[in-house]
Formats: structure tokens, sequence, C-alpha cells
């Protein structure tokens, strides 16, 4: 939520807390600073609550966030628990659960893929897997990226030729798909491979994902050589292109770790004044990518308990490995452990020494070689910034920039989009579209559009609401700018700044003119600042526009339904889960749309029917 001069008072703020050290119990327990609105702002929790509190009205220890803190809050209350543990385990469920403004929250907070073959089917599945994990299917990972866990299926697909499919599409195939074509399938669904071969391959394909690749490819040459030697020489080549496969299959790989060592390295470090963590996952003595973790400038606690409240957050939603190193000594290792990690014994330390420190200093600098041209660009865009709240006369540093836009075809299927520029790069995550509700009579009323998204924008029905831009900038003229001026005001906000940027003559990027509520603003048009504020409004047009097409896609394909009676939303979801495509469903035979879930014979003749009418 952005500070205004109603909601920030330091002086009430500080004699709140002085009241609530003196009537608060000793013990541990759970403590949460709340606004006038009665929002969470901070949630902490504490060996002794009164000693806590009262720590906070130190001036000496005061920095300018926990300032901040004081001057917002409204109220504070306490929860008591029977032990330290408890409030650990309260103090992260709440924190979760209210996001308050103040404490650490994860951009991604979901859990990391793995890689699953699903041995419960007599033919197993390989597939990429999130959530809840069961103990008799195997699971490798977790994986930094998406994208290296398609790669890396698809490696093992061409070396042990094990399907991938869903169990509809398995179980409906009547003859080989595509896959078995291009040899990244032994296609078991139609009986290419019996049941004995198949499994002997799953067998490989664990083995090899448990680290015991050299094993394996030995085995696998013994086999190639027993295969020349009866003169089998097809069977020998096949097996001879399934070593090829595995040695193609690549990770970074450490030679002095273990081929049984599974551990996460996590990695605090500090730039512009802005915390990062780096987290590093390591299976089989494997490397399996790393993801960095923005912690926002509005987080109060030092490194030693932020990477605390980290490990807790993020070890909720992923399953713990058996050791966890990071660079800073902390204090709590066994209650986090206790936290993250119930039923199975999880390590939690800092090396010192030993080839883990090595590993863990390579990490580091790792971090920052990699990182580098990441601080650049911060740090130019910092400066940017800086310049522009001078020229444009800004009331407050734009640590959070909202940006809007509209798009329609002559009024219809309009959407309104606002994309988001926060800590120095975009933030897709928070990016929102608006579907637009208008009439006749408001057709190709931009005015109105920009409006309505405005107030619903700002009508704080949902949380991400209370978290206000400090600069708004709009893609429009004088009309759009004084438009959204106006429905601020309405809506009682104050302290944010607005700017647009509209087209110039010949709607020429260097004639584009970009104006503030108390006129034009002159940028000379080679201007870094200027080109900054353009790539700003282009990213809310593109998005603005996508959103707008797959709205219209999406009507236009639900039009082609609604001309079939008796299919509903389940069935339309049923058939695309199916087919994937309305292409897809149109050219399918009536043999396809049977197999279906839901769909009997009379629906799948209305289908067939509609699409070869013309046939």
């Amino acid at each position: 939520m952005t500070i205004t001069h109603k909601n920030f008072n330091y002086r009430k703020g500080l004699d709140i807390l002085k009241v609530a050290s003196t009537n608060f119990p000793s013990g541990s327990g759970v403590y949460k600073f709340l606004d006038e609105r009665e929002s969470p702002l901070y949630v902490g929790k504490a060996k002794n609550l009164k000693k806590r509190i009262f720590s906070y009205i130190n001036d000496n220890k005061q920095t300018r966030r926990i300032k901040t803190l004081i001057s917002l809050t409204h109220r504070i209350d306490f929860i008591k628990t029977p032990t330290e543990l408890d409030a650990l385990i309260l103090e992260n469920n709440l924190i979760k659960n209210l996001k308050p403004m103040f404490n650490i929250r994860l951009m991604d907070d979901k859990s990391y893929p793995f890689i699953m073959i699903g041995l419960s089917n007599k033919w197993a599945r390989i597939k990429k897997f999130r959530g809840k994990q069961n103990t008799n299917d195997i699971f490798f990972g977790p994986f930094a990226n998406v994208n290296i866990v398609d790669q890396v299926i698809q490696q093992l697909e061409r070396a042990f030729l094990l399907r991938s499919c869903s169990d509809n599409i398995f179980n409906s195939r009547t003859r080989p798909c595509i896959l078995y074509q291009i040899k990244r399938c032994s296609a078991p669904c139609v009986g290419k491979i019996k049941t004995n071969e198949y499994t002997e391959l799953v067998k490989q394909a664990v083995l090899f994902l448990k680290g015991k690749n050299h094993n394996l490819k030995n085995s696998l040459v013994k086999k190639m050589q027993l295969l020349s030697k009866k003169q089998d020489y097809e069977g020998a080549a096949i097996v001879r292109d399934r070593i090829k496969a595995i040695s193609r299959i690549t990770f970074e790989q450490y030679s002095d770790l273990n081929k049984n060592e599974n551990f996460d390295i996590l990695y605090l470090y500090e730039k512009f004044k802005q915390k990062y963590i780096q987290i590093f996952f390591f299976r089989s003595g494997k490397n399996l990518g790393n993801k960095d973790f923005f912690l926002t400038d509005k987080m109060l606690e030092k490194s030693e308990i932020l990477m605390q409240q980290f490990l807790t957050f993020f070890y909720k939603n992923n399953p713990a490995p058996n050791e966890i190193l990071v660079n800073l000594d902390l204090k709590e290792t066994k209650l986090i452990q206790k936290v993250i990690s119930p039923t199975k014994s999880v390590e939690i330390r800092t090396p010192k020494k030993g080839k883990k420190l090595e590993l863990l200093k390579i990490v580091g600098e790792n971090i920052k070689a990699t990182n580098k041209d990441m601080f650049n660009k911060i740090d130019n865009n910092k400066k940017i910034l800086n310049k522009l709240s001078k020229v444009l006369n800004l009331k407050n540093f734009p640590h959070k920039i909202e940006i809007y836009d509209n798009s329609h075809l002559n009024g219809t299927d309009p959407v309104g989009a606002m994309v988001v520029y926060q800590n120095f790069s975009f933030s897709k995550h928070l990016y929102r579209k608006f579907n637009i509700f208008s009439s006749k009579e408001r057709i190709n009323d931009d005015y109105f559009m920009l409006k309505q998204v405005i107030e619903r924008r700002f009508n704080f029905s949902k949380k991400w609401k209370y978290e206000l831009p400090n600069l708004i900038i709009i893609d429009g003229g004088k009309g759009q700018l004084n438009i959204v001026k106006n429905t601020i005001k309405k809506l009682n906000i104050h302290n944010i700044d607005i700017i647009s940027i509209s087209k110039g003559k010949k709607r020429m990027v260097l004639n584009d003119k970009v104006h503030s509520l108390n006129g034009e603003i002159k940028f000379n048009k080679n201007e870094k600042e200027f080109y900054f504020l353009q790539q700003l409004r282009d990213e809310a047009h593109r998005f603005a526009v996508s959103s707008h097409t797959k709205k219209r896609m999406k009507r236009i394909d639900n039009s082609i339904f609604n001309k079939i009676k008796g299919i509903g939303k389940k069935t339309r979801s049923n058939l695309l889960n199916f087919f994937g495509t309305i292409a897809n469903i149109q050219s399918a035979s009536l043999a396809d749309l049977k197999k279906v879930e839901g769909i009997g014979v009379n629906t799948a003749k209305k289908i067939y029917n509609e699409f070869n009418k013309n046939v």
C-alpha cells in the first residue's frame, strides 16, 4: 500500500507500541502489526513477546523500514503459543495466508517440477510432475526450470523409449503415434514391445536418474557385443543408439560429488540495497539448475532472519533434500528442520571446510559472474528512474509503476490491460487484464473504458489491489490523463503520480509526447529516459492487444459450439482436453469423438455432422 498523509503517523504508532510492550505477556508467540483497515502489515514470532515488542521502540535500532511500519500501525495483536516451535509454524502459516506487505513473499510460491516415472501403471509413463508425491512412483528433481524438464524428458524418451502420453490417449490408440516414428517411444499402446522388454527399459531409466549411468552403459555395451556375436545386428544397432542417446543426456556433473548426494545450496546476497536468494539443486551428484528470488525492499528483518523465513516458506511447497547448505550462520536450524521436514531427517548447516565449502564458494563466484549483467541493468534503470523522478517532479520514487492501455476491434471484445514495472524490471506475475463491460452507446468510447478499468483496479475488492503504485502511466493524451486523475480523486486515493504518453504526428515514435498534470514534459528525443517511458508504454500496448486477441478467438471458438445443441462447458472442456485444438475437433472422425469422456453416440453424431455438413 502506498503511504499517504492520511495513514502515516509515526507518533501514534510509537504510542501503540509502548502500550503493547507493557500489556503483552512474556513467553513465546506470534504478533501482528495491523493498519487502519485491519489489514496485516507484518507478522513475526518471538521467544518472549514482551521483549520483542519493546525492542521496536529503541530509536537507535529503527531502520527506515521499521519507522515506516510503525507509522502505518493502527493496532498490534498477539497469539500466545505453548512452544517456540508452535510459534514458528503459526508464523509461517499466517504469512503465507495473510501475505503482509512487510514480510517475505515468494513471487513464484509454487512447487517445482519433477520428472516422474509412473510405476503404478503396467506400462510406466514418464512425465513432468508438480504436487504431492506418492511412494508408488519414482520422482527425480526438483528442476529449477520447466524448460529443462521438457528437454530432459525428450532426451529420456530417445534413450529409453518410454511413453509420455496420458492414459486416455494410450488406451484409445489403434496405431502408433508420431513419437514411435521418430524413435521416441516403443509404442506399447499397440503391442510393438513385450511387457518384459518394456519393464527392462523402465529399470534402466530409473538407474540412470539415480546416477548409476556408468553401470548402465557398461551393461548395455556388453549386451550390444553379445547381440553382435549372435549376428543380431539390428538388435545391436538399437542398443548402440540407446547408448548414444544416454550419452547425450547432460547435466553439470561435479566429479568430486558422490552419485547419491542430494542437497540444496541457498546463497543470500545483497546488491544496490536489495537482497536476493539464489538456490541451487543438486540431486545424485548432478546440478539441476538454479533459481533467483528477489526479496522486496519493504522487508524488515536482518539477513539471517530472512534466510530462516525463506527456508520455512520454500520447503513447505517443495520436499527437502537430506542436506541444505546456507552461506549464513543460523541460530534456529533445529526448529526450522522440524517445521520443513517433521518426518524426515534434514540437516541445515554452513560448511566450514571440505568440498562443500569449496562448492559454496563456487556458487558465490557464479552469482557474481552470472548476475553481472543483471546488476548493471538494475543500476542503469535505477539511474534512469532517479532522473525521471526529477524531470517529472514526482512526489515519490517510482518503485512500482503501473501502465494502462485498452484494446478492442470497433468496440468489440474490449479489454483493459495493466502492466507492472517493479524492482527495476517488468513483473509479469502482477499483470492484469480487465474484461470491459460496455453498451451500444459506449462502443469505441475509450474514455469510458479507461474509467471503468481504473475504478475496478482501485476498488480494493482483492488483496493485490492494496499494493498501490507510486506512478501511473497511461497510453493516451491529455483526455485520458484527466479521466484517470478525476477517477482517482473521486476514489479518495492520494499520493500517486500520473503521466500519459500520446502518439505524435504521423504516429512516429520520435514525435511521441509525455503529459503530466502540469502540462507537457519536454524530452530530448535521444534521451534514455524518453526511450524508457516508451518501452513501458509499448509493453502495456503489447499485453492489451494480445489479451484482446485471445478474448476474440475464445468468443469465435465458443460460437462454433453454440451452434450445436447439448454442448455445455464441461463437454467443451473434455473435447479440448482430448483433441487439443478446435481444428483437431473439426477434423476428428466419428469413432474418435465417441472416445471422449461424457460424449455418447448421439452427441458425437451432432458434433461430427456440424463440422462435416458441407463436405
